[in-house]
């Protein structure tokens, strides 16, 4: 994903590209109408993009674990700029020396966390409750639209705005105009751009498509789902580790592991599906700090760089490690 921008105003949201980050740059616009987004993979791609950054005078880091290259960052900047990170997941070691630029609320989507910071407009709370609902977050903002508009209305919005993104993953451009046109309050189904990559979705049977494919080639070991690609079309049209997770939930799964190995580096992301659980985040820390090449998260969420000739031992240690929790399962 790249970086586009409304114009070169001085303040700067960097955030994902998914729901809840979609869901952020609009409560953003609606705040910051003319204010520049970046659209991001990961914290690493985080820190490059504040990197990147000298001019603006405001900078906000969005659903953005505090990875150690991204502190590093932020501590050296926060003298000439001023940073706001917001996350809805404590980090793994809370960073002391820019403590005080960090907002988390767990329990929630980053974008409901956004919302009360920004003190968002009502009409922004049905798509607060979307993002909540995506990262699967019973919340009190969840609850009351649900009690307006319905349980079935909400999940429908959020299967629109999940699906349209999916269409080309790497289009920016598209998410930033979906953001502006939701940062006015509407739902995701009242935006034309939207709903037509959704029916596109749809229409090429993208979602069927990838859980067969996760079907025919995942297997399960005790409690971890694991998808493994090793030849070169990896594709799951466009949903990825969502799809992975939905079948790993179908068999009653507590963790879903997706594998895409390469010639020399593998990359690897995790989920968890039930709680308590391993510490992914954690566990994907430790593992690269002793095996390299790189990688973090959340307890829930993590994902990592490693070299493809250790991905068995990756394997191995987390099977072993899950295997120590198996009892809380039952």
């Amino acid at each position: 994903m790249g970086v586009f921008s409304g114009d070169d105003r001085d303040i700067h949201l960097i955030t994902r590209g998914n729901v809840d980050g979609i869901v952020s740059a609009a409560l953003f616009l609606g705040a910051y109408p003319r204010s520049r987004i970046s659209f991001v993979t990961s914290p690493t791609a985080g820190a490059k993009a504040l990197l990147r950054d000298r001019v603006s005078n405001c900078v906000y880091l969005v659903d953005l674990a505090i990875v150690p290259e991204l502190a590093e960052i932020v501590a050296e900047r926060r003298d000439s700029q001023d940073i706001v990170a917001i996350d809805h997941h404590q980090p793994l070691e809370p960073p002391d020396d820019i403590g005080d630029v960090v907002i988390i609320k767990e329990g929630m989507s980053a974008a409901g966390v956004l919302y009360q910071h920004l003190q968002s407009k009502a009409r922004m709370r049905k798509l607060v409750a979307i993002a909540d609902l995506m990262e699967f977050y019973e919340t009190q903002v969840l609850r009351s639209e649900e009690q307006i508009f319905g349980r079935s209305r909400l999940e429908e919005e959020a299967r629109i705005l999940d699906f349209s993104w999916r269409l080309n993953i790497e289009d920016d451009l598209f998410r930033l105009k979906a953001s502006s046109h939701l940062s006015r309050g509407c739902w995701p189904s009242q935006v034309g751009t939207i709903k037509r990559r959704y029916l596109q979705v749809l229409n090429e049977r993208r979602w069927p498509r990838a859980l067969a494919r996760v079907e025919s080639s995942m297997r399960i070991e005790g409690q971890v789902c694991i998808l493994e690609f090793k030849e070169k079309n990896r594709s799951l049209h466009g949903f990825g580790t969502r799809a992975l997770v939905e079948v790993a939930r179908d068999h009653g799964c507590g963790y879903a592991v997706m594998i895409n190995q390469r010639k020399d580096n593998s990359s690897v992301s995790l989920r968890a599906l039930a709680t308590p659980s391993v510490n992914l985040g954690r566990f994907v820390e430790d593992f690269t700090t002793v095996h390299g090449l790189g990688g973090g998260g959340h307890p829930t969420s993590a994902g990592a760089r490693i070299p493809t000739e250790v991905t068995p031992q990756f394997v191995d240690e987390f099977q072993a490690l899950v295997a120590l929790q198996a009892p809380r399962f039952r």
